[in-house]
């Protein structure tokens, strides 16, 4: 007897390809604040006190950046298909999404380009999947999930 979706549940969880902790994270601005201060303090000493203004907002933006990527580093997409049910968990910083779809109305929308993301769509709203991936790895979700959504018959 063929099937509209599989009887089974499939599952992903995509996450950001992080190597450094926040302790990590930490100890290289700290390394890499040291050599910057150090110079802009003996340039203090010989009289040219702007250049620790531009030191002191070099490592304010690089602080930035780092607390940046530490926020982020984090972030996944969990994706969970059931025969009545697709649910999207998305965690974007501090910020908890949850997305849930029919799988007999939801489409899966073709990627314009290599670098676009992996949209699914159904009469109640859009899901924006897989966006810090790379295109063969969002190529292969696209398949996957077109396989579970649109199974063949036999």
């Amino acid at each position: 007897m063929p099937r509209d979706v599989p009887s089974e549940g499939r599952s992903w969880l995509l996450q950001r390809r992080t190597t450094l902790s926040h302790r990590q994270l930490q100890k290289l601005f700290v390394i890499l604040c040291a050599p910057s201060l150090l110079v802009a303090l003996s340039f203090l000493y010989l009289g040219y006190w702007y250049i620790l203004a531009y030191s002191l907002l070099e490592l304010t933006v690089l602080g930035l950046c780092m607390r940046h990527h530490a926020r982020h580093a984090g972030d996944y997409d969990r994706i969970d298909i059931t025969p009545f049910l697709i649910m999207i968990e998305q965690r974007r910083a501090e910020v908890l999404r949850r997305v849930k779809l029919n799988p007999r109305t939801t489409r899966l929308l073709p990627l314009p380009h290599d670098r676009a993301p992996v949209r699914l769509q159904d009469q109640h709203g859009q899901a924006v999947l897989a966006e810090f991936l790379n295109a063969a790895q969002r190529r292969e979700l696209a398949r996957d999930l077109a396989s579970c959504l649109h199974p063949r018959q036999p």
